[in-house]
């Protein structure tokens, strides 16, 4: 009798192990909140991996995204003349300050061929001083990631690994993109 009520209670118990190991699985695979805008993210499965191709940062120094690890990255390629990237700058801004996160960073790249003398004054120009934007003038980095137009936004993770993209212009400040960009920071 022992061993019978033994055998059950160890049957018990293997029944909820994997139970749990089942729903740990699932959420570890769960897909991020996609609504609104973001039902326009795109995740790469698997991630691919960053170029190490260089771009000027928002200080003029000539970097690589690999210099970015350890953080998760939104890059948003941008430039003075394109009017829908323009029109998403303001809801960036205030992305950045809804996520509260030290391991977040929002990096613009703009493609201007005159850098950072014509984006700089815009961006001023517009009171959007708190986006600091890097210059990518000959869209090298934006070639080798394989983009076709602008704006398109990036997630990078702190491992270096494009997870996704969207294309085209987005209201960054919505609850859905808040979201989304925390889903990718909690996991």
């Amino acid at each position: 009798m022992r061993v019978q009520n033994f055998l059950l209670l160890l049957s018990h118990r293997l029944i909820v192990l994997l139970f749990t190991l089942i729903l740990v699985a699932e959420v570890a695979h769960a897909a991020p909140p996609k609504s609104g805008d973001m039902s326009k993210f795109t995740e790469n499965n698997p991630p691919i991996e960053s170029p190490s191709t260089p771009f000027i940062d928002s200080n003029g120094k000539e970097v690589t995204l690999h210099e970015f690890k350890n953080n998760w990255i939104l890059i948003n390629f941008w430039a003075t003349w394109c009017a829908p990237c323009i029109s998403e700058l303001p809801s960036l801004a205030k992305l950045k300050s809804k996520i509260n996160n030290p391991n977040f960073t929002l990096l613009l790249i703009s493609i201007d061929r005159s850098g950072p003398k014509v984006f700089q004054p815009f961006l001023k120009r517009l009171g959007l001083e708190s986006l600091k934007s890097g210059s990518d003038p000959k869209a090298s980095l934006m070639r080798k990631l394989g983009l076709t137009g602008i704006p398109t936004t990036l997630l990078i993770s702190p491992t270096g690994k494009v997870v996704g993209k969207l294309e085209g212009t987005a209201e960054w400040d919505t609850p859905s993109a808040v979201g989304l960009v925390n889903f990718y920071l909690q996991n």
